[in-house]
């Protein structure tokens, strides 16, 4: 089981719930072990075969490089992080 954290932005597509649990070896798995509970959240969390457009993931505080692949640890922490744009 891990813990996924939903930021204030994203909560609408979760019922207003700010922490998730889900199961899954990758992050694919993951989202797709949400995406009955909460489909609009997952259809945001990913793009094609990648993770969704002006969002990052992290692990236990570590941001995703490796994309939707990333193994992810039982009992890990995923962080939804909302990409800040501006100038």
């Amino acid at each position: 089981m891990v813990t996924v954290l939903v930021p204030q932005s994203l909560r609408t597509l979760t019922d207003g719930e700010a922490v998730l649990t889900a199961e899954g070896h990758n992050l694919r798995a993951v989202i797709r072990d949400l995406a009955p509970r909460y489909p609009e959240l997952a259809e945001r969390l990913v793009n094609g075969d990648r993770i969704g457009r002006g969002l990052s993931l992290a692990i236990n505080g570590d941001v995703v490089s490796t994309g939707l692949i990333t193994k992810v640890p039982e009992g890990a922490e995923i962080s939804i992080v909302p990409q800040i744009s501006g100038g």
